[in-house]
């Protein structure tokens, strides 16, 4: 948004009249009573009703004055305004707050300019990011009941603490998605633990049970460790002499629906936290398209692909602001959490889905199987027969198994601190005057750099905690699931 010069004052009738100039420079008539607010620009007529402020009016600080927008089905208008022009403006709103008591409280100082004002941008509290975290979590047998007694104590406490305004409706959004995450993880633990009791007491025949350790692959001599940690396995280079086709589309979905997510996530947090430049250009949305770049998502993959090379790419990064943000160093280090932690709840999630199927076989199905199931690699699908929907249940293992894979490797690989992933954006605002300096001269020949370290291998040093987040979750099912 530009700067601009705005005028208002206030006619016989007690309404509010000023003109303003939007971060386009487009001049707009603002008019507002106790009743209605109407901005008037040429044609361009919109009009808010007193019901729709709490919804439609967003108001974020912005160094010494504030930020104002007003977000309709078919507006989006920004204008940036100076404490004395915006106190009207938020005055009123002040006024409107203590007739709701859904809105946000106000308290305005003598002079008629807000001394401390409660923002209408939305915003989320730290007790529901912990508490969908940790409810994430709910569905490993015995441990996930402990950390499900503290996302319910967590909810507990922001639901008291945390007032049920406008402002705060992405916060409780999260909370019921914990509570979603809860509902389906404790009976998921229930299974499991079921299946492992299960599976002791009355074992499989030895020709149904798996023949080796899950995390060691029969035909290789390397643990996972070692074997996964090679960058053609972990790119999704699926490249043989025989091309299992559906498995290669089913890997390029689940691809573009975790970077679709992850992309997301930079969005909206950078939207809660005060920067909705990324909003205004579309991007917070789960619909691919706006995330998709044409070289890194499609030209470079395509071309790697067809060399017979080890595949990468990358999406359309989501551009961030920090000046507008309240706090930019710790705004822009959340920002850049965001996406891997979106990539570790769709991990979370898949997991969760398979142990909860795979316990379901093992005590509904007694003979039934699931192969692969518990194997990382990409050109390993999943074989299941000896019940009912089989062929359905192996499908839906597949594509569960390739998305707990792909986002676990996106969330840390994401998380490596070399530009232009987001690790070194947290590193630099971490330690801004030593490692500042250098990724300021490092991000120009950033892309070189990362070419060669995936190439030279360098980078499987870095991936270990990758793959020891793969081992460990596999091991949760090897431990509960009796398959190979």
């Amino acid at each position: 948004m530009a700067d601009f010069s705005s005028s208002s004052q206030a006619n016989g009738t007690g309404s509010i009249v000023a003109q303003w100039r939007d971060g386009d420079l487009r001049g707009w008539q603002f008019e507002a009573d106790g009743e209605r607010i109407m901005l008037v620009s040429g044609d361009d007529v919109l009009e808010l009703p007193r019901a729709a402020w709490p919804r439609d009016i967003y108001v974020a600080a912005h160094g010494g004055g504030y930020i104002v927008r007003f977000e309709t089905f078919d507006h989006s208008v920004g204008f940036l305004l100076s404490s004395e022009e915006a106190a009207p403006l938020l005055e009123l709103l002040g006024h409107q707050a203590k007739a709701d008591r859904r809105d946000t409280q106000r308290n305005l100082g003598t002079d008629a300019t807000p001394s401390r004002t409660e923002l209408l941008w939305p915003k989320v509290s730290p007790l529901a990011v912990w508490a969908l975290s940790l409810s994430a979590l709910s569905f490993i047998p015995v441990l996930g009941w402990l950390l499900a007694c503290a996302s319910v104590t967590l909810l507990i406490v922001h639901r008291r603490t945390v007032r049920r305004s406008a402002a705060w409706s992405h916060s409780r959004a999260l909370c019921w998605a914990a509570m979603a995450f809860l509902m389906v993880g404790l009976p998921v633990s229930g299974l499991a633990c079921a299946a492992r009791w299960h599976t002791r007491s009355a074992p499989m025949p030895a020709e149904l049970r798996a023949p080796h350790s899950s995390l060691e692959p029969a035909d290789s001599g390397e643990p996972l460790g070692r074997t996964a940690s090679r960058a053609d396995v972990l790119a999704a280079n699926v490249l043989e002499e025989k091309h299992n086709w559906g498995l290669v589309a089913a890997a390029l979905l689940v691809v573009l629906l975790s970077l679709t997510i992850h992309e997301g996530a930079h969005a909206i947090s950078a939207w809660w936290l005060g920067d909705d430049y990324a909003k205004r250009l579309g991007r917070v949305t789960l619909n691919p398209l706006p995330h998709i770049d044409l070289i890194g998502t499609i030209v470079m993959p395509l071309l790697l692909f067809l060399a017979n090379w080890p595949v990468f790419g990358w999406a359309k990064p989501v551009p961030v602001r920090t000046e507008v943000l309240e706090r930019p160093r710790r705004g822009h280090i959340l920002i850049s959490l965001a996406g891997p932690g979106s990539n570790l709840l769709l991990a979370a999630a898949s997991l969760m889905l398979l142990l909860g199927i795979g316990s379901s076989v093992v005590l509904l199905a007694p003979h039934g199987t699931i192969d692969n199931i518990v194997s990382p690699f990409f050109e390993d699908p999943v074989k299941a027969g000896g019940f009912a929907m089989a062929p359905v249940v192996a499908a839906a293992c597949t594509v569960l198994k390739l998305s707990f894979v792909v986002n676990t490797f996106l969330a840390f690989f994401n998380l490596i601190p070399i530009p232009p992933l987001d690790g070194s954006w947290v590193l630099e605002h971490l330690f801004p005057r030593t490692l500042g300096p250098l990724y300021e001269r490092l991000r120009p020949y950033a892309f070189l750099v990362f070419v060669a370290l995936f190439y030279s291998g360098a980078l499987d040093k870095l991936l270990v905690p990758a793959f020891v987040a793969m081992g460990t979750g596999l091991g949760v099912l090897h431990s509960c699931l009796p398959f190979s």
